[in-house]
């Protein structure tokens, strides 16, 4: 089966492409990265090297082609090699995949190894700014963020250095956050420990509130069970792990 759109982290796009039978990149076209920096600067399985040694090489797949059945439209192609299909008319593959990549990161990387990885050729850059920072000359423009807030979003800070989860929870009571509140954590083991915190004092306070810890341990379909719970008031706090991201 031929997919149109395929949304994926770079560690299970780097799973499926060495452990999921009959993957191949052979058909890609466009090959999309959001928050580019943080993905270029973490290996997730060494997925750089790996996307691109299989984009420029893809694996032929050995696979059985009724041509008949397929022009008859009966059989619907499978995912093969192209160099399968050109031996079956007798045509040559070209060896340049023509493989378009888009880049988007609000602080974009000026590391040029770190740019060179994603084997690009003639890039074109589009960068959207305010009318102050488009004014900054870009010798001076550092390798950090350079971006500003919508005028409708109010952001705020904390800073705690010792008992930060029982800050948290005085936070929570103080204004009233009980009610689908999403608690974001740098690792499963916070979340784990932080929601079992949350169980002891919701317990002794009688209170009906229910929390529950989203990481990649989860089973995915444990997972879309919380978060449908989540999205129709039946849990109240969402505990999910930022290494999310990088491993489902």
């Amino acid at each position: 089966m031929l997919i149109d759109i395929l949304v994926a982290t770079p560690g299970r796009l780097a799973e499926h492409i060495l452990h999921t039978p009959g993957f191949t990149l052979q058909h890609l076209q466009f090959l999309v990265l959001d928050e580019a920096d943080r993905l270029l600067h973490q290996s997730f399985q060494n997925w750089t090297e790996l996307v691109m040694r299989e984009i420029s090489s893809p694996k032929v797949l050995s696979t059985t082609l009724s041509v008949a059945d397929y022009l008859n439209g009966t059989e619907e192609l499978p995912i093969i090699g192209q160099r399968h299909i050109d031996s079956l008319f007798g045509q040559s593959s070209s060896a340049v995949r023509n493989v378009r990549k888009f880049i988007f990161s609000a602080t974009l990387t000026y590391d040029v190894g770190k740019l060179a990885s994603l084997e690009i050729h003639s890039p074109e850059v589009i960068s959207v700014a305010t009318a102050s920072q488009s004014a900054i000359p870009s010798d001076e423009k550092a390798d950090d963020a350079i971006f500003s807030l919508p005028t409708t979003l109010h952001e705020y800070s904390v800073i705690a250095d010792d008992d930060k989860p029982l800050l948290l929870l005085h936070i929570i009571e103080k204004y009233h956050l009980r009610d689908k509140a999403l608690i974001f954590t740098h690792s499963a083991e916070t979340a784990t420990r932080l929601n079992h915190l949350l169980t002891r004092f919701y317990d002794c306070r009688k209170s009906d509130i229910k929390t529950a810890v989203v990481s990649a341990e989860v089973p995915l379909k444990v997972r879309k069970k919380l978060l449908s719970a989540f999205a129709s008031g039946r849990l109240n706090m969402y505990l999910p792990t930022m290494q999310l991201r990088s491993d489902t």
